[in-house]
């Protein structure tokens, strides 16, 4: 099986698109079934075929790429790649893997300390969704790309397209100056390669989907660091590389065999600026001096901590450079520094919800045609907030000093440092591409820290900083230009502010939220140790939340299938400051997936959350409980332990088992970073005091022991699973959707048990609260086939142009999905397209043109009901009446709902109206209620002329009049 990394989506190109050569075309690449770089070699799956007759008719509008391994696809639009690059059928070899002849092997004699440490051929997919664009021809090649490192991309660049560096422009809106190499690079080169192989100019969309090719590409290098020395300091430090090379673009490797290889490296040796360090030259890679600055500042932190030494009196001491003496004495000063208590078994407390750390590091880079003496220096002092729930890393202050023997003005070097800092740090902490990683423009990993740049000039006092004028900004880019070091050291500051803040030593970048999640929780704590040294005790919340963790993990699996189960013991209402914002903010975004307010308040006039909202079942009438914080009627006295139980097995805190009209089914499926965060959310809100409504159910449903039984049949309590074949973008829309999200529990028919029927039955449609959810699989009566896009405009704005407008239980659910991130929209559409029959935008408009067609069509025997539409329906429904302000945007003969073999849509709509929400606030569409103007017998004729002219191809709805009167009824209400 083949991965698409590529998943083009809607969203406007960069200015590039007015600057290439012809119009923009879109490609979708196909990687192999497996590769990777290992070792220092890249390792695949070598292509055997491509199966173009696999296309079907699609073949016509689509270009088939294969040069070696590499595949693409190419199209005019970017759904039609997408779809080209889902049913493009692709066969591989085997692997050819070799065996890891490498040991880890660590030093147990006394006085000998050794870690391993290693360096990510790609930090990160990239720093946000973009479009990555290239116009490549066989003489020159203009790309525009967000590259942290765009000297090594030109060069590989070069290779790939047989074109000099200096032939290649590239178009950042980045510095250039960066922690690492960024997975932006692999999308580039793909763009060009296709570019110029077909003489167009392509647009790549550069999106998590690109975490494959990091997660491929993994370590290129590992560091092994030895100390020796009975003392507070080492006598020797030796550091040796023993997995060295970074691995080229994957487009180059994939089409150039001989690249699949570094070339041997005799780099000279490279200096340090301590007292009986030793690096080891052997194979170690050219240029960046990131990789070994992060292992000898992290060792020197380590060997600090098992020493119980402060970490700038230790480097001070193994230092005889007076200028780098000074310019840690200066940030040290300038930070404030204190000495960090460390001991292995210390409580880590949070405070304002985070735990908070300090760390430091320092790098000299000698100009290598002169003396050691020469050269930059500069030192760093990190402060980072920890979120125990999240395991976002937020960096909320840096103290940056650098000597580089002049002295610009401090408000320009804090300028330049805000420019080419910000940005390339993040992929540091973010950008995982996890299932469960909220967008970056909700969730954000927080306010941008705060800098303190200053500069220890040769000659001067390092308390005194004379001020120069400021360097010109031009274009909000800082003229001044910063050398690699001031930098360098960020990584490895941020790693120990990390271990001071959680106990956890990182031993690779990046660092994010699930690896801290992962370390906090003592299930992975990475990083890689050497074998058979003893794991530093993780970091475990304290009182009753700790608890509360312990014992949902002891009783997971079988706590929903006991039909009677204990009661847990109620708990003070938490305290304020227990949890972060940014976790109480991620909390109310999964609340907005999940539609907590819409089934937790009774009606318009409710208490938000405050429960009584009755949902009427084919086993009686249930109402919705109190969620708010109220200790008496609410959950204000449930611990986590008690909340989790209730999401995940469907167990109330007093024992109680729940009904499945609350969703816990699909609830369960929550990670815990979201479960944590939807508490301390609900936790903070205002409490209402609302006593719970009885429900009203026959026998023997009203017994909630049978529950017991139910769940062991139908309900598996197992956290979301992302499938691995699937790419990050389809997994992360298969979690909202399945999990917060709950669709199925309104779009999947019921069996007499009221258990969701899964297989062909999945999404295939159901009826709730008298509205019909339709299909979203293969069972779909959309009349005009989905597009990706168009299912996007639906759940983001309430519209899409070929199918009309969301109304009924779906209003509330697009006015959910507004609060979410734009790419998590995305994420779902995605999904659901993965499910539909899915079409291209061309292609959509030609069926709803023909569909168009039918329904300009004159029927006869309606009379009655076409005197209706004429005097209520025509002046917004029909085109060619006179323009009003409330004209309906899409035709009725592209409504779903007329041609669905249920009626009850469209009665509901006729008698209640339609008021269909926008992102923004905005309605995308509104509809008067017409119950009090038309009789069941009016309303009635009037359906029968809709469906006969507007869906001439369904039969007719039978007895109509009887359902109307039912719903009327219905909707009506006591």
């Amino acid at each position: 099986m083949s991965g698409r990394i590529s998943q083009p989506v809607a969203g406007p190109l960069p200015c590039a698109a007015d600057s290439v050569s012809g119009p923009v075309h879109y490609a979708a690449v196909i990687r192999p079934a497996f590769y990777r770089w290992h070792e220092g070699r890249f390792e695949s799956a070598r292509l055997l075929d491509v199966d173009r007759a696999s296309l079907g008719s699609l073949g016509e509008r689509i270009t088939v790429i294969e040069a070696g391994d590499f595949v693409a696809v190419v199209a005019t639009e970017p759904s039609l790649a997408a779809l080209a690059a889902d049913r493009l059928r692709v066969h591989w070899t085997s692997p050819d893997i070799r065996g890891n002849t490498s040991v880890e092997s660590s030093d147990r004699v006394a006085g000998v300390l050794s870690r391993h440490y290693r360096w990510p051929s790609r930090l990160g997919w990239g720093e946000s969704e973009a479009w990555v664009v290239a116009d490549c021809t066989t003489h020159a090649a203009r790309l525009w790309v967000g590259t942290a490192t765009p000297e090594v991309l030109r060069q590989d660049l070069s290779m790939l397209l047989s074109l000099a560096p200096d032939a290649i422009e590239l178009f950042s809106d980045r510095s250039g100056t960066g922690l690492g190499r960024l997975a932006s690079d692999d999308a580039a080169a793909d763009a060009a390669f296709v570019s110029q192989r077909i003489g167009l100019p392509i647009a790549i969309r550069l999106d998590p989907n690109y975490q494959r090719d990091v997660d491929a590409l993994g370590m290129a290098q590992r560091w092994v660091v030895r100390g020796w020395g009975e003392g507070a300091a080492p006598e020797r430090l030796a550091l040796k590389t023993a997995s060295p090379g970074a691995a080229p673009v994957v487009a180059l490797m994939l089409t150039r065999p001989e690249c699949r290889e570094p070339a041997g490296n005799s780099s000279a040796e490279r200096a340090s600026p301590y007292v009986g360090a030793h690096p080891e030259a052997d194979d170690a890679p050219d240029g960046d001096d990131t990789p070994r600055l992060f292992a000898e500042e992290s060792f020197l932190d380590e060997w600090a901590d098992e020493r119980q030494r402060d970490p700038l009196e230790l480097r001070l001491e193994l230092m005889e450079d007076t200028r780098g003496k000074r310019l840690i004495e200066a940030v040290r000063e300038r930070a404030q520094w204190r000495s960090p208590v460390r001991h292995r078994d210390r409580a880590r407390i949070p405070v304002e919800g985070l735990l908070h750390g300090r760390g430091f590091a320092y790098c000299h880079v000698p100009n290598v045609q002169d003396s050691l003496e020469a050269g930059t220096r500069a030192a760093w002092i990190a402060d980072v907030a920890v979120d125990p729930v999240t395991g976002e890393v937020a960096l909320s202050r840096v103290v940056v000093g650098q000597d580089a023997g002049a002295a610009p003005d401090e408000i320009a070097l804090g300028k330049a440092l805000e420019h080419a800092l910000l940005k390339p740090s993040f992929p540091l902490v973010t950008q995982s591409g996890d299932f469960d990683q909220w967008g970056r423009d909700a969730a954000s990993a927080g306010d941008p820290p705060a800098i303190d740049a200053m500069i220890a000039p040769l000659g001067t006092p390092p308390t005194t900083s004379p001020r120069l004028p400021a360097a010109r900004i031009e274009g909000g880019t800082p003229s001044w230009r910063l050398s690699a070091a001031t930098l360098a050291p960020g990584t490895a500051a941020i790693a120990n502010a990390l271990f001071d803040a959680t106990g956890q030593r990182f031993r690779q970048p990046p660092f994010t939220p699930a690896r801290v999640r992962a370390a906090l929780q003592g299930e992975a704590a990475d990083t890689r140790p050497d074998p058979g040294l003893p794991a530093r005790r993780p970091w475990r919340r304290k009182g009753w939340l700790g608890a509360a963790a312990s014992l949902v993990a002891m009783g997971s699996v079988a706590a929903g299938m006991m039909p009677w189960q204990p009661a847990m013991a109620p708990i003070p209402h938490p305290a304020a400051g227990l949890y972060s914002q940014a976790a109480i903010e991620r909390g109310r975004l999964v609340a907005e997936a999940g539609d907590c307010a819409v089934c937790h308040t009774a009606g318009p006039d409710g208490e938000t959350n405050a429960g009584g909202r009755a949902f009427d079942t084919p086993f009686g009438t249930l109402y919705s409980t109190n969620i708010t914080p109220d200790e008496s009627t609410g959950i204000g006295n449930w611990s986590y332990a008690a909340f989790e139980r209730a999401m995940r097995h469907g167990v109330s805190r007093d024992g109680r088992h729940l009904y499945p009209a609350f969703p816990y089914t699909a609830f369960a499926k929550l990670s815990d970073a979201d479960m944590q965060s939807l508490y301390a959310y609900l936790m903070t809100q205002p409490p209402t005091a609302a006593p719970a409504v009885e429900n009203d159910l026959r026998f023997p449903f009203n017994i909630r022991g049978l529950m017991a039984g139910w769940n062991a049949l139908y309900h598996d309590p197992k956290p979301f699973i992302p499938d691995p074949t699937r790419s990050a973008l389809w997994n992360r829309g298969a979690y909202l959707a399945e999990g917060a999200g709950h669709c199925s529990a309104c779009h999947s028919p019921r069996n007499a048990m009221g258990a969701e029927k899964n297989g062909d039955d999945y999404l295939g449609g159901a009826l709730v609260d008298g509205w019909e959810a339709p299909a979203l699989n293969a069972l779909s009566k959309a009349p005009v086939a989905w597009t990706e896009t168009a299912l996007y405009d639906y759940l983001r704005g309430g519209r899409a142009e070929h199918h009309g407008v969301a109304a009924g239980p779906m209003a509330p659910v697009v006015a959910g999905l507004a609060e979410l991130p734009e790419s998590d929209v995305r994420a779902i559409a995605h999904y659901v397209a993965s499910l539909l029959p899915i079409t291209d935008t061309a292609e959509a408009a030609r069926m709803a043109e023909a569909t168009l067609a039918k329904s300009a069509a004159t029927v006869d025997g309606f009379e009655s009901g076409e005197r209706l539409y004429n005097g209520a329906c025509a002046s917004c429904h029909d085109a060619d009446t006179v323009a009003v302000f409330s004209r309906a945007e899409t035709s009725l003969a592209l409504n779903t709902n007329l041609h669905s073999e249920r009626p009850d849509n469209v009665i509901q709509a006729i008698l209640d109206g339609v008021v269909a929400p926008r992102a923004g606030g905005e309605n995308a569409g509104e509809m008067p209620a017409f119950r009090e103007q038309f009789s069941d017998s009016q309303l009635s004729d009037l359906m029968g002329y809709l469906r006969a002219r507007f869906a001439p191809g369904e039969p007719a709805w039978q007895n109509l009049e009887a359902r109307i009167g039912a719903l009327r009824a219905t909707a009506a209400g006591p």
